[in-house]
């Protein structure tokens, strides 16, 4: 698991530094102080030698173009001059550098095959080279993008044959897709462990008995004559069980959910952290979630406090963008934060 993470020019992060990380951290802050582009970050970072992963994120963000001058849109400034750097300590030191390449007639250095590095002639070819060490021995990969002559946009990417990825990560933003919950939820009904997902379903629908899936839909019996579709019951259920089922099919790796508390009524957050931080601390998942809504910290200080063992696993930091485009961080314990919170003192 993470315990710090250091980003330097990205996106408009000039510098960030966040140590003392735990099992379930929570972000909080104001609009547009970084939160989401920290949680792009960490996922940039967990996927390191994929060099589709910068242009993945924007996408995540519903933002599709692939242009040369698209590429400067996660710099600092919008500056291409230096590279964006991230870096990520756990039990293992990983460092990434994302730089663009953009040339009409010129030569780039691409990785070869056999992982020596080839120089290759670039013809109105524009992409990423992403260079990353893990435990300092250093690798690189890249993605050369170009326009053939009915204006296709064709790629071609470069990874080390001999470095093999082992961290899972799993991305939920806002806009969740529900679809991606589907394979995962065969794993939980394979092992036969749909208990902790209907009992957070439950904190939706208290009828809830039990569910199936059918031709790759969600069927929930609630004590009708026939079982209904998840989707009638709102997105409030498809968030849970997007949730609960990336974490558990997540076993040892990260899970990412930006802004939590979207489409929850803030009776059900107390439930709802209880039930992430018990499946999260079964499968081994560490957590970075963002918020900017005091139900969801206040639904972590509850769970937190009805569950002593909890506290040790939890994390929670607000971030502030400062006048020179650092990003701070400041560690809330769940002391301070109950006495913010019991004291009516804004900490958001």
């Amino acid at each position: 698991m993470f315990h710090k993470i250091e980003i330097q020019r990205f996106r408009g992060i000039k510098y960030s530094k966040i140590e003392d990380l735990k099992q379930i951290n929570l972000f909080f802050g104001k609009n547009n102080c970084g939160k989401s582009s920290l949680l792009d970050a960490i996922f940039l970072i967990s996927g390191i030698s994929n060099p589709k992963l910068p242009l993945n994120v924007n996408i995540i963000r519903n933002y599709r173009r692939l242009e040369p001058s698209d590429m400067k849109l996660d710099f600092y400034s919008l500056d291409m001059s230096s590279p964006i750097v991230i870096k990520a300590e756990s039990d293992e030191t990983r460092e990434l550098q994302i730089s663009v390449v953009e040339s009409s007639s010129s030569k780039v250095n691409l990785l070869g095959e056999d992982n020596d590095v080839a120089s290759t002639e670039l013809d109105n070819k524009y992409g990423l080279l992403l260079k990353y060490k893990v435990d300092n021995r250093a690798y690189e990969s890249s993605i050369i993008m170009s326009h053939s002559s009915d204006n296709s946009l064709e790629q071609r990417i470069k990874m080390p044959a001999h470095y093999k990825e082992k961290l899972t990560c799993r991305y939920l933003n806002p806009k969740f897709d529900f679809t991606t919950s589907i394979n995962g939820l065969v794993e939980v009904i394979k092992n036969k462990d749909e208990d902790f997902i209907i009992n957070a379903l439950r904190l939706i629908e208290p009828r809830i008995k039990d569910f199936v899936l059918s031709q790759n839909e969600v069927l929930v019996d609630i004590g009708l004559e026939k079982r209904i579709p998840i989707n009638m019951m709102g997105d409030g259920a498809r968030k849970i069980l997007s949730i609960l089922t990336s974490i558990y099919e997540c076993k040892n790796g990260i899970v990412l959910i930006d802004e939590l508390s979207n489409g929850f009524h803030y009776s059900v957050m107390k439930g709802l952290w209880r039930s992430i931080i018990s499946v999260a601390q079964k499968n081994n998942v560490q957590i970075f979630a963002t918020t900017h809504d005091l139900d969801s910290i206040k639904g972590l200080r509850d769970a937190a406090v009805s569950c002593k063992e909890y506290g040790n696993s939890i994390a929670c930091f607000k971030l502030q963008s400062v006048t020179n485009a650092e990003l701070k961080s400041y560690q809330y314990s769940l002391d301070s934060v109950d006495y913010s919170l019991t004291q009516d003192i804004e900490i958001r």
